[in-house]
């Protein structure tokens, strides 16, 4: 007992920095043994479990973990200086600060995880829905409500009157922003509407095509083919009439048109193309022999040509062109192989009899009295 009161003898004839480095540096010392002590059971525990969202999790706490120590330690050495090294007035400001600066990175951390869950569980759930910049931005501002009412109570800020000035001014802000806030819905109900997903290749009645890039709180962007961007504002994508190529799976049919003489064999022709696509299985990117390909005559009967239509399977909309573009090729060459032949257009003209006669003589007759 008389050692520990001659430490605090001591300990208080030290000067106001030197207690401050020495509470800092024990305090971080202790939470960074404790912070490595938590993470590696917390990793421990993670490397046990098929799944890799919880290393994800752990390893999105190793940045913050850090910022907590420090402003654990901090905290502690302001609270502990004495009224002659600082008024307790400026240091209960100082914890406040460093007490708020923690809310702010554990309500980020708790906005980053719920992302990760959510996304671990869009991924898993069989479907195509993707987290959007608008779902993490959503999720960010709802973990930082509760935040900032923490932030004003930890202030002693009265939420009644902040509350009645909010209402009042939200009226005169909604009419301001009507078309941006009009935009937010419509992109918030566009993520979790599900029919339209980060990734998808879609189709707008006005002409517009690409994949989504991206869902923003104002405007969805699409990739186009050519690798450019098209900004479409959300509020005009929610109304229009969308066709999309890759829900509710990307594999879809590829039509081909093909067009053979008339005097050709229907069932060679037909056991020519399949031949084509089944030996092309496996060289061709992105063409599917499930289910397997058919041949239909269809349209029929041309003007000059027996007209069919071979349908086969594609993995997505993207690989159609250079799946055409190959069978159309080694069709060419198979029916040349074959002695099939696609014939030129061709018109039947029925002329009376004489008349063709009687024309020419009329022009003749022309050129001559000119």
């Amino acid at each position: 007992m008389k050692q520990f009161a001659e430490f605090l003898r001591f300990w208080g004839e030290w000067p106001g920095t030197w207690r401050f480095v020495a509470v800092l540096a024990a305090a971080i010392c202790l939470l960074g043994g404790l912070r490595l002590l938590i993470l590696h059971g917390m990793k421990k525990a993670a490397q046990r479990t098929q799944t890799g969202v919880d290393d994800e999790i752990v390893a999105s706490l190793r940045g913050p973990a850090r910022l907590w120590v420090i402003l654990g330690g901090l905290i502690c050495a302001v609270r502990l200086l004495d009224e002659r090294d600082i008024p307790k007035s400026v240091s209960g400001v100082l914890a406040n600060i460093m007490a708020i600066l923690f809310l702010i990175s554990a309500t980020m951390v708790a906005s980053r995880v719920t992302i990760i869950i959510l996304r671990y569980k869009m991924e898993n759930s069989g479907g195509s829905q993707r987290i959007t910049t608008l779902t993490a931005t959503m999720i960010q501002f709802l973990w930082g409500i509760p935040g900032f009412l923490i932030v004003l109570r930890m202030l002693d800020v009265s939420l009644a009157p902040a509350l009645t000035a909010l209402g009042v001014g939200g009226l005169a802000v909604s009419l301001a922003l009507k078309d941006t806030l009009a935009n937010v819905f419509s992109g918030f109900y566009i993520s979790m509407a599900g029919n339209i997903h980060k990734g998808d290749y879609i189709k707008l009645d006005s002409g517009q095509e690409g994949f989504v890039e991206d869902v923003r709180w104002r405007i969805t962007s699409l990739r186009t083919l050519q690798n450019n961007l098209v900004v479409i504002p959300n509020s005009k994508l929610s109304e229009a009439l969308v066709t999309n190529y890759s829900f509710p799976e990307k594999r879809m049919s590829l039509s081909i048109p093909i067009g053979v003489e008339y005097g050709s064999d229907l069932p060679k022709v037909e056991a020519a193309l399949l031949a084509v696509v089944q030996a092309s299985a496996g060289q061709i990117d992105g063409l599917l022999l499930d289910p397997p390909p058919v041949v239909r005559f269809n349209p029929g009967f041309g003007d000059s040509s027996l007209n069919l239509t071979l349908v086969v399977q594609i993995e997505e909309f993207a690989k159609q062109f250079g799946v055409m573009d190959e069978l159309r090729r080694r069709i060419l060459l198979r029916f040349r192989e074959e002695g099939i032949g696609i014939p030129f257009p061709v018109r039947t003209l029925d002329l009376a009899p004489g008349s063709l006669k009687r024309a020419l003589e009329d022009t003749a007759a022309s050129g001559a009295s000119s």
